[in-house]
């Protein structure tokens, strides 16, 4: 296996600042994340490595619980005939050259014909269908949420595709990013879009506020994306016996800038690693200045990113208010909290 997760120190866009100074801690109560890869067959394996790969981070690095992941898989690609490492998704540490099940320990909360953009939004908006099980429903959210929701797949301008069966557009996430709003069910949201012309999904835009009937527009959503409109999302670098690319560029990249892993299999800790350092590090250092190189983009294209109606900058608000979790005091709803909708709905429509 060729190794995808490295430790090294990049360089930050000029814009920014090494120094992050001036952080401004959000004060939300619990923090959860829906993660999605809307990809079929198994030549799109690399979408199922990324969303594993911020899956296990969140998990390892930011004490989150299944309870508060909602991992949304298109396609089974480790029970694919032609993976050479049956039921299993493998990648190698650089540093210990152990490898690493991605599929260890995973809750796939949606799998195949399950991932649909109705599912998708009704995760989002807390409207179940009946007898939905829990592991299916994100925990509580309120005005004291944080939310990361991070979709790998396939797209095109202001669309999204879910196994090429059917796509939303980004007008139609806007809606749902209001209603969301409206209903009071999240405090921040951190939006990011990996796949081609990415940053054309961003619901935060001057364009969409003139266009909404919300007053003031739509409040505390970060948007990033791993490529602009008319530029493509790249895979990072394949490996010959899995015979397909394994990775993104933007996830790879993501992952080096924080450090790999924070411990090595053998239990000594990686010195270069950034996960312990996510309350001195912004967003925008994180998500954006890491994906550059002496100015230089290492995606190949260029990161979008969009903190309009934030009330706190993307230059001062820390990754650990996303990325490490809270516990407040919520629980689960019961199925007297939840709306039921009997029939589906088309929210696109």
């Amino acid at each position: 296996l060729i190794p995808i997760i490295s430790a090294s120190t990049s360089a930050s866009a000029s814009s920014a600042s090494e120094t992050i100074s001036n952080l401004i801690p959000s004060n939300h109560t619990n923090n959860v994340a829906v993660i999605l890869s809307s990809s079929t067959f198994y030549h799109n394996y690399r979408h199922t490595t990324n969303a594993l790969v911020l899956y296990h981070s969140l998990k390892q690095h930011g004490g989150f619980t299944d309870d508060n992941i909602i991992l949304m898989l298109a396609d089974d690609v480790s029970c694919n005939a032609r993976n050479p490492y049956k039921d299993s998704i493998l990648l190698e540490d650089i540093r210990t050259f152990k490898v690493v099940d991605l599929y260890k320990d995973v809750q796939v909360d949606f799998s195949g014909n399950d991932v649909t953009v109705d599912n998708f939004f009704r995760v989002l908006l807390g409207r179940h269908l009946p007898h939905t099980p829990s592991r299916q429903r994100l925990p509580h959210m309120d005005a004291d949420t944080n939310v990361i929701v991070y979709l790998t797949g396939h797209g095109g301008d202001q669309f999204f595709k879910f196994r090429d069966h059917e796509d939303f557009m980004a007008k139609d996430l806007r809606g749902v990013f209001e209603q969301m709003q409206i209903m009071r069910r999240f405090h921040q949201i951190l939006f990011l879009s990996d796949t081609c012309q990415a940053f054309t999904l961003a619901p935060n835009t001057a364009k969409f506020d003139e266009e909404s009937e919300i007053e003031d527009g739509l409040k505390n959503i970060y948007s990033v994306g791993s490529s602009l409109k008319d530029e493509n999302s790249y895979a990072h670098h394949g490996d010959p016996e899995i015979g397909h690319s394994v990775i993104d560029r933007y996830m790879y990249n993501f992952m080096e800038h924080m450090g790999g892993s924070e411990l090595s299999y053998d239990g000594t800790r990686n010195n270069k690693s950034k996960w312990g350092d996510m309350a001195q590090m912004s967003l925008r250092q994180g998500m954006v200045d890491s994906m550059y190189r002496k100015e230089r983009s290492k995606l190949g294209a260029t990161v979008g990113w969009s903190d309009l109606g934030c009330d706190i900058a993307m230059d001062n608000a820390p990754m650990s208010d996303f990325f490490v979790m809270k516990h407040g005091h919520h629980q689960q709803a019961d199925n007297d909290g939840v709306q039921l909708l009997m029939d589906p709905v088309h929210f696109w429509d």
